[in-house]
Order: C-alpha cells, then structure tokens, then sequence
C-alpha cells in the first residue's frame, strides 16, 4: 500500500461531499448511484497511477462481487428501505392510533437495514464466496492473537472520548438539532417524549449500527482485504459517506474519517463489534445532546 495513494483517494472523496453540499453536484437523491460509481472510478483511477495494470489483474472475482452486491443493496435499502418509503407505501396501511404508532417507521428503518445490509450480503458472502460469517467480523475468535483483542477496546474507549467533544459542540448548531433526535416522531408538539417511545426506538436504534457494521466493516471490508488490502477501506468509505447524505456536512465528512477507522480497527482485531459500540454510544450521545439543547423533555409514559 502507498500511503500517498490512500490520502489521494480519501481527499478525492472529501471534493466530491463538498461538491455536493455546497455547490449542489448531484445533489438529488436519485444520484446515489452516480456518486458512488464515481467515487469508486475516482479511487482505481489513482490506484491505476500508482500501480499499473498490474493490480487490477491480480483482482479476483471475490472483489468485483463484493462491489457488486454492496452496491446494489445498498440502492435498495437507500430507495426502498428508509423512514420515507414507510410513508409512501406502508404508512397508509398501517393505522396510527397504536401507543407506539410514532416508531412504527422508524422500526421498519431498522428491521429493512437488518435485511438489507445483513441478512442479504452475508446470505450472499456463504453461497458466492464461501465466506462464514465469522470470517466477516462476527466473532472475534478468528483474531490471531487474542491478547490484542482483550486490548483493543482502550482504542476504542479513547476514541469515544475524542469524538465527544466536537459531538458537544456541534450540538448547538440548528443544523444538528433539526436532525436529531433521529426519530423526531417521538417528539410531542409541545416537546416531550414518552419513556417508552424513546427506549424503543434506541432498541431498533442498536440495528441499524449492527447492520451497518456488519455491512460496512464486515461484508465490504473483510470482503476486500484478500485482494486490496488496506485500499478496500478507502472503496468501503465511498458508499459509507453516500449513506450520511441529508446528514450536516460536517458529520458527513467526519464519517471519511470514522469509516477508515473503524474500518482498521475491525481488520486488526477481526471483529466488527466494538465498532458497534463506539458508534451506538456517539448516536445516543448525539440523542441526548440534542433533546438537551431543543429544550425537550422525557416524561414517564
């Protein structure tokens, strides 16, 4: 791996979210499709440079599936499995006089992303590949060297503790809190939200990071290693990024970042779980941040 290479890539990748963003470069969400294939043309363009011929012959069938398939369940869950497509094709079917009816879309985000991003690509990853899910972080049994195993959570402690500051700060933008708590349905007109609402949806909530982990730094990542290595990290981001658009820019572009990480982390110790935990507990953090700084309030219900 060259080292140039990687932060090409990744400052490629950082251009196109701003394009996005600020300039509106196929900003609609009909382009999702256009902005990952031209991020994974933007990231084999440099490793032509840098490589040659030479890598994309040593390429597999493994990686051109993996790619493949990532990409397609993720347009599916993108088009057909968020909160919006509840309401254009449930939400008229479903009544909505139930205690628990402000989480009914929400839950069909999470159940849809556990279907989609694992279910799916694992199903896919044991009949094509013939790849066990343990082989795609689910265990950490397959780590070589256990002792790095037991330790490795301090890393992941102290990035939690890193992030959490600029989490407080950018809590207070109108940004942030217009976006958060995710669920915003379990927000009364007057600001308050039922206990129970909210412990619901934080128990689908812990899905959607189980999905997407296991998608993103399972299935994508893993899958990519035998034949990219540390470079499958950088095609793994590129859809990575994609899904947090409508996110504030700047949480998008941080996932850039998290998503490398977390990514080498997973491939060092094998395991996708601790990833689960870093990003559930920077989500809630972000959660209660925000219910704090819109003046909401949870009451007994």
């Amino acid at each position: 791996m060259k080292p140039l290479a990687v932060l090409i890539m990744l400052g490629l990748v950082a251009v196109q979210v701003v394009a996005r963003y600020r300039w509106g470069f196929l900003y609609e969400k009909e382009w999702q499709a256009a902005h990952i294939l031209l991020g994974f043309a933007m990231c084999f363009g440099v490793l032509g440079l840098f490589h040659g011929r030479e890598l994309f012959r040593h390429l597999t069938r493994r990686t051109w599936i993996v790619l493949a398939t990532a990409t397609g369940v993720f347009l599916l869950f993108w088009y057909f499995g968020r909160m919006d497509a509840y309401g254009r094709y449930w939400n008229a079917l479903i009544p909505r006089d139930g205690h628990f009816a402000p989480i009914y879309a929400f839950a069909y985000f999470a159940l849809a992303a556990v279907f989609f991003r694992l279910l799916l690509p694992f199903l896919t990853a044991r009949w094509l590949l013939g790849m066990r899910p343990g082989e795609l972080g689910l265990r950490a049994s397959h780590n070589p060297h256990p002792p790095t195993v037991r330790r490795v959570w301090v890393v992941y402690l102290l990035l939690f503790l890193g992030v959490l500051p600029f989490v407080l700060q950018v809590s207070f933008t109108a940004a942030f809190q217009a976006k958060y708590p995710l669920c915003r349905e379990i927000v009364s007109p007057d600001g308050g939200i039922a206990l129970s609402h909210f412990l619901a949806y934080q128990a689908f909530y812990i899905l959607i990071f189980v999905s997407g982990e296991g998608f993103w730094r399972g299935y994508i990542t893993f899958g990519l290693e035998r034949d990219l290595g540390l470079y499958g990290l950088v095609l793994m981001v590129v859809p990575y990024v994609t899904g947090h658009f409508g996110k504030p820019l700047p949480e998008t572009l941080g996932a850039i970042a998290a998503g490398m990480t977390l990514g080498f982390l997973a491939l060092k110790h094998r395991s996708m779980w601790l990833g689960v935990a870093i990003h559930y507990g920077v989500a809630l953090s972000m959660d209660l941040l925000s219910i704090r700084a819109n003046g909401f309030v949870i009451y007994p219900g």
